[in-house]
């Protein structure tokens, strides 16, 4: 037995300390990383699935996708991920005072303002219709969503679907009705319209839409949307963008692919010059009310972020009337201030080398097809004139105008809201801060006017206070 237990010993010391031949150290290192690479790829393609909420059923794959995501559980477990909602741009504004504040001494702008924010102490996003005059919220929409998405189809190869939860949604550029309902969607979700009293009209989920909503002259909705699978490309989460309008009840009428509209009309270079999976980044479209000298009722202004164009469409004779790139910079929003003139909300975002970065600070351009000009009015009061707190809206941002000459502007990425005189003066701000001093992000407010508002609030009062379970509501 001793003998036997000197032998094995024997055996293990040399197993461990002896001489092995190179080539089999050699042989070894290379099926080690074959089978790196192999599982790699494996855990790659799962976590490509399940990105888009599509998992495999292997178990295999499993298993690989659990021990490659080991480290960055346990970075999450170490290092909680910092708030998703939050105003990254927000922290600058930190010696700003948070809620109202004004500046000017004239007179408030008429109407009222439709504020869609993230109320950090509630931990949810809420839309509030804000009465100019004193800034009290005369109501208050809390939308629940995973209550709007239940039973939504999650076919997308695109939609990031964790969009669809409480901890990151945006009610995104809500509308509201004369009749008390509002229209609205999200960053990558269905398209709803709730009754004055909270309850579904109607959800419009065989698309997804993202960034704005507008009416049109008919009482119908534009919204950018998708084209799944895209026409245009061979990758599956390629953004083919589509202008899609939607009718009071919700039915598609029209969905016209936007990369379609430009390669037949021989801009295609804007789509494949040098390949990227979302070369358009539509954010606005922007319908003509009325015949103009320049335009003709039904229309579309039609923003595109990421060449900086924008478009005039007229869906009636498949034309594009106007064309032009630049000079904004990665723009959002498109708004008709007269019969000649446009104004574009200039992110003034690009990249010289050292990663993203703003031009200054952003500001609007108008705009003017009479004489081909584009003017910058609010350059310095957007800029210089905020001091060391210059408007920065790396992503997103909107403006808008009120009959009287004021101006609202939302810097998303910042939290804030700022209303200018019409002597471009700052008049008020906003800052979307909770009680713990986080900034939070806006989420695409508009300018209401009186009678529209008016009109809702009546229709609302007939709800006697009763809450829908789908979206909760209060006044004062």
């Amino acid at each position: 037995m001793r003998a036997r237990r000197l032998l094995g010993g024997a055996i293990l010391e040399r197993f461990l300390f002896g001489k092995v031949p190179a080539w089999v150290v050699l042989l070894l290192a290379l099926v080690g990383a074959g089978a790196a690479i192999f599982a790699a790829d494996i855990a790659v393609r799962e976590g490509a699935a399940r990105a888009t909420f599509h998992p495999s059923k292997s178990r295999v794959r499993a298993a690989a996708y659990s021990v490659a995501s080991f480290p960055s559980t346990m970075r999450e477990v170490l290092f909680p991920e910092a708030e998703p909602r939050g105003a990254d741009q927000g922290h600058r504004l930190a010696a700003r005072p948070a809620g109202w504040t004004v500046y000017g001494k004239g007179a408030p702008p008429p109407g009222y303002l439709l504020l869609s924010r993230i109320d950090g102490d509630a931990d949810k996003s809420v839309v509030e219709l804000v009465d100019l005059k004193d800034f009290s919220v005369l109501y208050r929409w809390e939308p629940v969503p995973e209550l709007l998405m239940e039973g939504a189809p999650t076919v997308s190869k695109i939609v990031p679907y964790t969009q669809w939860a409480n901890r990151r949604y945006r009610a995104l550029h809500p509308l509201l009705m004369p009749d008390g309902s509002l229209v609205f969607g999200g960053q990558f979700s269905p398209l709803f319209r709730l009754s004055a009293c909270g309850d579904m009209v109607w959800r419009q989920d065989s698309v997804t839409f993202h960034h704005s909503v507008t009416v049109d002259a008919e009482g119908g909705f534009w919204g950018p949307t998708f084209i799944e699978p895209s026409q245009v490309s061979t990758l599956e989460t390629f953004r083919e963008d589509a202008l899609t309008r939607v009718d009071a009840n919700g039915q598609i009428t029209m969905q016209r692919s936007l990369a379609d509209i430009l390669i037949r009309h021989g801009h295609s270079y804007i789509i494949y010059q040098y390949f990227n999976d979302d070369p358009l980044h539509t954010n606005d479209i922007e319908p003509v009310f009325e015949d103009g000298p320049y335009w003709k009722k039904g229309d579309l202004f039609v923003s595109m972020r990421h060449p900086s164009v924008a478009m005039l469409y007229r869906p009636s004779t498949d034309e594009i009337v106007w064309f032009k790139q630049g000079p904004w910079l990665g723009q959002h929003d498109i708004d008709i201030i007269d019969d000649h003139t446009i104004a574009i909300f200039n992110n003034n975002y690009g990249d010289r080398g050292r990663g993203g970065e703003i031009f200054g600070n952003t500001d609007v351009m108008f705009y003017d097809f009479a004489t081909d000009q584009v003017t910058r009015p609010y350059e310095k009061a957007m800029g210089a004139d905020l001091g060391d707190v210059p408007v920065l809206a790396v992503s997103n941002g909107l403006m808008d105008f009120a009959p009287s000459g004021h101006m609202f502007v939302e810097e998303d990425t910042s939290g804030r809201i700022l209303v200018y005189a019409p002597d471009r003066t700052l008049w008020a701000e906003y800052i979307n801060r909770s009680a713990k001093g986080v900034p939070f992000r806006m989420s695409w407010s508009r300018y209401v006017p009186a009678d529209t508002a008016d009109a809702a609030l009546q229709a609302i009062s007939a709800c006697d206070g009763r809450k829908s379970v789908l979206i909760g509501g209060s006044g004062n």
